[in-house]
């Protein structure tokens, strides 16, 4: 599955008098991206909070603090809106796995960063798991969405496919990070579906379960693993649980 997670980019100005119009131009794009941003955020929270069926241009531009006719200037139809929302819901684990991976030192911890960036409270929630379901019906019915979700899958097989290679061979590397993304799927499926929540420890104990499975697990192993996962685990409380991250990425 996915995974929910694209990373959204600090806009910088560079004021040179010797070219005001240049400059004129790229605010103007600068202004527009920042605008779709915001509202890419508001359409993905009103999938999470309505679902899709009864997601409306209306709702969207209500969450953005824009008009209806604002959210229709960005995007003409709803399959515009669709794709936006996407992209969207699978930036929020490329910018939680940027955010661990830059914390963590060795191959252990790389791969509990691909781990708890699927999972992490703020990530794996009820709420944002019925939104995915939501969304994942739709699939079959849009090219683009196919797209984007196959590249994406891609992604979380390379990362586990790179991870993966310092305990197992290449072949085995490679079908292990097939079986982990089916398995990380599966998870999100059943944590949408359920009625009663699915927490994220329950989640990534589950991820444990069957990476102790997969790899080599004597007792220096399993002890580096599960080190591993309480660093990664500590660090993502503080990095991902700040305000200041929560308010960059997740708010909108």
């Amino acid at each position: 599955m996915v995974s929910l997670f694209t990373t959204f980019t600090a806009i910088q100005y560079e004021f040179c008098l010797s070219a005001l119009l240049p400059l004129k131009a790229k605010k103007t794009s600068s202004i527009r991206e920042i605008r779709r941003d915001q509202l890419s955020r508001a359409a993905f929270e009103a999938v999470a909070r309505y679902g899709l069926r009864r997601t409306t241009f209306e709702k969207v531009g209500e969450l953005a603090g824009v008009s209806k006719g604002v959210v229709l200037h960005h995007f003409p139809d709803k399959t515009v809106l669709l794709e936006a929302v996407f992209r969207r819901s699978n930036s929020l684990l490329s910018e939680t796995l940027v955010e661990l991976y830059r914390h963590a030192t060795t191959p252990c911890e790389r791969l509990w960063a691909i781990v708890i960036a699927n999972f992490f409270e703020t990530i794996f929630n009820q709420r944002v798991c019925q939104a995915w379901v939501s969304l994942a019906s739709e699939i079959p019915h849009s090219a683009q969405c196919q797209r984007i979700q196959s590249a994406c899958n891609a992604r979380i097989d390379s990362n586990l496919r790179h991870a993966l290679k310092h305990f197992l061979s290449t072949e085995d590397a490679h079908h292990a990070a097939r079986q982990l993304g089916l398995l990380i799927d599966g998870i999100w499926v059943r944590g949408g579906l359920q009625s009663g929540a699915l927490s994220s420890k329950a989640a990534i104990d589950e991820m444990e379960f069957a990476l102790l499975k997969l790899l080599p697990s004597d007792e220096g192993s399993v002890r580096q693993h599960r080190q591993a996962r309480k660093k990664i685990e500590k660090v993502a409380g503080i990095a991902l649980g700040s305000r200041a991250y929560q308010d960059r990425v997740l708010q909108l």
